[in-house]
């Protein structure tokens, strides 16, 4: 009786509590829909989840939730946390209703002093942002900084392989020529007048072959030593490829004669090409000169050119010896140690091939070599179009 007496004296009092209840900074009460409509939340539920509550903020879920079997309409009693990834989480001890297609989340906490713990952790996240954020800035520039080391070691060994390069030409390629040209021209010094016409003229010519090599290879060390030091600089003109072509054909046909090789040209006479006139010349010129070098006789060497789309294409193939597939990647760097004689024995340092890389790129075009062992060489570049 007592207790009729009670909830009826407390009836009264309906609307009271149901203010007190919905403003509330320590009583948290939401009231979601079976499908996760939120239909009610107080003041102090508000302030947990920082906007518009959501099933999605809950957990155990808001689908575990439903899924529980209940015979009372008390389904959950424990730690409910409130929260998603993208912020810090807080709980609260909380008790989970179900009626019909209802669901009542009551919980006790203080919400102002949670909401504040909240908004410090959310502070702390944030300061963690940002020493991760100066972190990685960090990292990137210790990874420019081992970068820019990698490269400078990188150009202080192409730097030590030059000056090998350099003392080995000067020490070995550039003394042997010169060490036939004395010892020729003593014989003829000294026996001229005892040897017959033919003897005469096979000395000359080994003193005139070993002067146009030694000569060839003085044209190569200068323009290389102007390139390292930075004093060779492209004159750019409208150039005509098959007219510098034709002028390499004309000064190499004395070699391919001396050593029955056919010198041709398969030419495209219509197209032109951006580039210094001196340093195209010299890279055709280097490349008849290789392809003629480990040529045999009654074989061929060809300078053709093809129109692409933006650049023009330069070929100069050979029917010689050809270069084993290991050798091919490294043909034009410093350090490439493949130093073979000609089919005529000719020496050679394998300069001509690094000042061809050197020349090509700097008329910005691309230089490689496509080789097959015993059936010859294709050596192919670009030069952009005029």
């Amino acid at each position: 009786m007592q207790k009729v007496y009670s909830e009826e004296l407390l009836k009264d009092w309906s609307d009271a509590f149901n203010t007190s209840l919905k403003e509330s900074r320590s009583f948290c009460i939401a009231l979601f829909s079976i499908n996760g409509t939120l239909l009610f939340a107080n003041e102090a539920m508000s302030l947990l989840f920082k906007k518009s509550p959501r099933e999605s903020m809950l957990n155990p879920s808001f689908d575990k939730l439903i899924s529980l079997e209940y015979h009372q309409p008390l389904i959950f009693e424990g730690f409910l946390t409130i929260g998603d990834y993208s912020s810090i989480n807080v709980g609260i001890a909380a008790k989970v209703y179900r009626k019909g297609q209802k669901i009542l989340i009551l919980g006790g906490i203080d919400a102002e002093q949670l909401a504040e713990q909240n908004e410090n952790m959310h502070h702390l996240n944030r300061e963690i942002g940002n020493l991760q954020r100066k972190l990685m800035q960090e990292k990137q520039l210790l990874e420019n900084a081992l970068k820019q080391l990698h490269e400078a070691n990188n150009q202080l060994q192409e730097l030590n392989a030059t000056k090998d390069k350099f003392f080995s030409i000067i020490a070995h390629d550039l003394k042997n020529p010169f060490t036939s040209i004395l010892g020729f021209s003593d014989l003829l010094a000294v026996n001229a007048p005892n040897y017959s016409v033919e003897k005469i003229q096979k000395f000359a010519h080994q003193i005139q072959n070993a002067a146009k090599n030694t000569f060839a290879l003085l044209e190569n060390l200068l323009e290389w030593s102007r390139l390292q030091m930075g004093n060779l600089t492209p004159k750019f003109t409208e150039v005509n490829p098959a007219e510098v072509s034709t002028d390499v054909q004309l000064l190499c046909e004395p070699i391919a004669l001396s050593k029955n090789i056919a010198l041709k040209l398969s030419l495209d006479l219509a197209i032109a090409v951006k580039a210094d006139k001196q340093m195209l010349h010299t890279v055709i010129r280097n490349l008849v000169t290789n392809a003629l070098k480990f040529t045999y006789p009654e074989g061929e060497v060809k300078i053709a050119t093809q129109n692409l789309e933006k650049d023009v294409l330069f070929i100069v193939s050979d029917t010689g010896i050809g270069i084993e597939p290991e050798y091919l990647e490294k043909l034009f760097s410093i350090d490439c140690e493949l130093s073979k004689d000609g089919t005529a024995k000719e020496k050679g340092t394998g300069l001509g091939l690094i000042l061809c890389k050197e020349f090509v790129e700097k008329q910005h075009g691309k230089i490689w070599v496509e080789s097959e062992l015993g059936k010859g060489s294709e050596f192919k570049f670009t030069i952009p179009k005029a």
